[in-house]
């Protein structure tokens, strides 16, 4: 069984002229390097994307691919890492937030935690099919595991289960007054 080792990292990244804030949650399993690759990689993609701006959604979605690409390309271990990650990107008055694996995200409006991310677990219908339709297998080791290893089924990294493991962010889009919003990252749960 993979061993889980905690790395979160929290930052906030302010941008002058585009009137942006990024804000992102790491949190590596197997170790730090995923998360740590991630962490100075996913925002220089994602802020030299060319549609940064007039189309953010296809901008997170692109950095995410190619922060993953670039990892899997550059490890030539077969060490079993990776992190999940939770992003948020304020640009104007949209805000875009973005998740792979159980890195939860939440809003503070007017007092009220309003949930914005959903977990990326292998017992979910959806995710279970799509692992299973590439020819894995989620099986219960003291909870539901993609190929009876990984609690998560999207993530960064995780080389041995990329068939199985994708880095595609679930994004939602909302409305949100910039002077209004507090945006939190809570990881509630882990399975170790």
């Amino acid at each position: 069984m993979l061993k889980i080792e905690l790395t979160v990292w929290t930052y906030q990244i302010l941008l002058g002229k585009t009137d942006a804030k990024c804000m992102v949650h790491f949190i590596g399993h197997g170790g730090a390097k995923v998360a740590e690759y991630v962490k100075q990689n996913l925002f220089s993609h994602l802020l030299r994307h060319p549609k940064f701006i007039s189309d953010t959604k296809v901008a997170i979605d692109d950095a995410y691919k190619s922060t993953d690409s670039e990892f899997l390309e550059s490890d030539s271990s077969q060490n079993q890492c990776g992190s999940t990650a939770s992003t948020a990107v304020l640009v104007g008055d949209r805000l875009f937030v973005a998740n792979v694996g159980d890195s939860r995200a939440i809003i503070c409006r007017g007092g009220n935690a309003i949930a914005v991310s959903k977990d990326h677990k292998p017992d979910q219908t959806d995710e279970r099919q799509r692992i299973e339709d590439a020819g894995g297998f989620v099986m219960w080791a003291g909870t539901w595991r993609v190929g009876g290893v990984l609690a998560v089924s999207r993530a960064f990294g995780d080389k041995l289960l990329k068939q199985y493991v994708v880095v595609d962010p679930e994004i939602r889009v909302r409305n949100a007054d910039p002077f209004n919003v507090c945006y939190v990252y809570l990881p509630l749960k882990m399975h170790m």
